[in-house]
């Protein structure tokens, strides 16, 4: 549906008269507002009548709702003009500008959300997480690509992990003896699907749940028991995928780095077992007799 400067400018269906007094009104935007029907006729040159007539084509009842609609969408434009004005990146930004812009928006992601977390909350996460028998972890859309990446990182450590995007009633079911906290992650803490699952894991199964969530979590904190909140900067051009995604892996890193920290001594000894097989990973052999033939 076109904006009511959009009609203006598209000038579709109006008279001669109706397309002066139109594009009077599009390069007097500021002083329209104050002006009556009548003021406006004489300085467009027209007439009471073809004012009146232009607004009801805009689909309105007349001058006076013309007058509220054009103030509410000059104010809706002047908000986004400035809330681009604060963008970090935008239209002319070059390389050079872009690789030092980016470093400071995941510091200050990094930062937001470390002054916002609770010790004890933590802690009491950490504390369930070190006893787990699996960690699962969900995500919609790009969260999933970050619960792949921190269930590869859980499983490094010898312990089950699973990232899923949606419920899998059957398997929770079959699993239910074993202690498994779930992690459940949504940018903006919204997210419907999140939403359902926390509540089939909170009615359904004995899993412990975590929520990493954005600041609009009203609904999901309720399934959950554990919030961790990370900032979203409600961005226009998407770099708020750039800050939560950063947000959100730092929380998960943390909760990984406690894990490791508790399991070290083992996690060593297990790497140093992997190095001992290194040559199977890189293929190093086959690669030798390539390069000898």
């Amino acid at each position: 549906m076109l904006m009511l400067l959009e009609k203006l400018k598209d000038e579709a269906g109006f008279t001669n008269h109706e397309k002066e007094a139109a594009r009077y009104i599009l390069a007097n935007l500021d002083k329209v507002p104050g002006m009556t029907s009548g003021e406006l006729a004489r300085a467009a040159f027209t007439s009471k009548a073809t004012v009146v007539r232009l607004s009801q084509k805009l689909g309105l009842t007349g001058y006076q709702e013309f007058r509220l609609k054009l103030v509410e969408e000059m104010n809706q434009k002047n908000r986004l003009a400035q809330m681009l004005e604060s963008e970090p990146i935008h239209g002319k930004s070059s390389y050079t500008d872009i690789i030092n812009t980016l470093p400071g928006l995941y510091d200050k992601a990094v930062t937001n959300t470390r002054l916002a977390l609770d010790k004890n909350r933590m802690n009491r996460i950490n504390n369930v997480l070190q006893n787990a028998d699996c960690i699962d972890i969900y995500g919609a859309g790009i969260s999933y690509i970050l619960a792949q990446s921190a269930a590869f990182k859980f499983a490094t450590l010898g312990i089950e992990s699973s990232a899923y995007e949606s419920i899998n009633g059957h398997y929770l079911a079959a699993r239910k003896n074993k202690k498994t906290i779930a992690f459940l992650v949504s940018f903006t803490g919204a997210n419907r699907m999140m939403i359902r699952a926390a509540k089939y894991l909170r009615e359904a199964t004995n899993n412990y749940i975590v929520g990493v969530v954005g600041p609009y979590n009203g609904v999901i904190r309720k399934q959950c028991h554990e919030i961790v909140e990370i900032p979203n900067r409600d961005s226009l051009v998407s770099l708020d995928v750039i800050t939560s995604f950063s947000a959100a892996t730092y929380v998960m890193d943390i909760f990984f780095s406690l894990l490791l920290s508790r399991r070290y001594g083992e996690h060593a000894k297990s790497s140093l077992e992997m190095l001992l097989h290194n040559n199977l990973l890189l293929n190093k052999t086959d690669m030798d007799s390539e390069e000898e033939a």
